[in-house]
């Protein structure tokens, strides 16, 4: 571990936020960054702060990429979900040195649910309908407001350390999962190892908005091609989308009032529901943003679901 004092060592280097995270970490493993952390964690060379403008305008004096992950992906809490997205975001801006790029972790959720137009580019309009996408949206404007910045938005990230798929698997192994609506709405997911790669180079090449979204495959393929690897009858059961929402939200009402997270939101719902399909042929040109194939993404964490399962002593099959 590093305190502030030894941000002396770090001249001219690359800094990351939110190195802990889902995304971060695996970001971490590609780069050469000094990881900002709130408290000891163990990264390797990390710097830790209370992320005030004051310590950051010392720590990034020098700085030449600041790699910037760290946020909320939801809250029930408004002023919390805009601290994480949008004042921090403010404060690094704020701080990062002149001509140091900012490379930002963005979301395909400033698009909305229903994007203006499909597929959608960087040249779609964005158009925020949560909390949440209005606040990635307002710490977009305020990286491009910095001459030399990246800004990545990301599609619906799967792979190894994101549990909540792992939960829809059981329940399509359990036969409970419905599908939502009528079940031929795309889904952009993407692999958080074919993300990685893209913000390592991002350090040396690009510049202004990437989508970085994977190929969009219709919900009740998804969910066929995932029963197949498991072994069981896909879905049948349907739920309606109005129904579905309602029930989200009222897991969301409990949430406020119990303090546990829901087992389903309405993000959630609307990650599974809403048709969106994306043209990543910039990212693809520019960035080498090369996604594998959906279908390939889903049998692997059948099968990494499967092994769970059956870990020895039940060392690594809790979810």
């Amino acid at each position: 571990m590093a305190t502030e004092g030894a941000a002396q060592a770090g001249r001219g280097k690359a800094y990351i936020t939110g190195a802990s995270g889902k995304i971060g970490r695996t970001v971490f493993e590609c780069i050469d960054a000094i990881p900002l952390v709130r408290k000891p964690s163990g990264l390797r060379g990390e710097i830790v702060t209370d992320f005030s403008e004051a310590q950051l305008q010392r720590i990034l004096a020098n700085a030449r990429a600041i790699i910037h992950i760290a946020g909320i992906v939801e809250a029930f809490d408004k002023k919390k979900l805009r601290e994480a997205n949008v004042e921090l975001t403010r404060r690094i801006a704020a701080s990062a040195p002149p001509g140091c790029r900012i490379i930002f972790a963005s979301s395909i959720s400033v698009y909305g649910k229903r994007p203006v137009s499909l597929p959608a580019n960087e040249s779609t309009p964005p158009a925020p309908d949560s909390e949440y996408s209005r606040s990635k949206r307002e710490a977009e404007i305020i990286v491009a407001a910095r001459p030399n910045h990246v800004i990545l938005r990301i599609g619906t990230v799967y792979g190894p350390g994101f549990s909540d798929y792992f939960s829809i698997l059981r329940k399509i192994e359990k036969g409970s999962m419905r599908i939502i609506g009528r079940g031929d709405n795309r889904i952009p997911f993407v692999h958080v190892d074919d993300i990685a790669p893209v913000f390592r180079l991002a350090i040396s090449r690009g510049h202004g908005t990437y989508v970085l979204a994977g190929e969009g495959l219709a919900q009740e393929r998804i969910f066929s091609i995932a029963a197949d690897e498991l072994g069981v009858p896909a879905p049948k059961g349907r739920i309606g989308l109005g129904l579905a929402m309602l029930i989200a939200g009222a897991g969301e009402l409990w949430c406020r009032i119990s303090g546990k997270p829901p087992a389903l939101s309405r993000e959630h719902v609307a990650v599974l529901a809403y048709d969106r399909a994306f043209d990543c042929k910039k990212a693809r040109r520019e960035l080498g943003f090369s996604p594998r194939p959906l279908e390939q993404g889903i049998r692997d964490m059948a099968r990494m679901h499967r092994m769970r399962k059956t870990a020895p002593n039940g060392a690594s099959g809790q979810e």
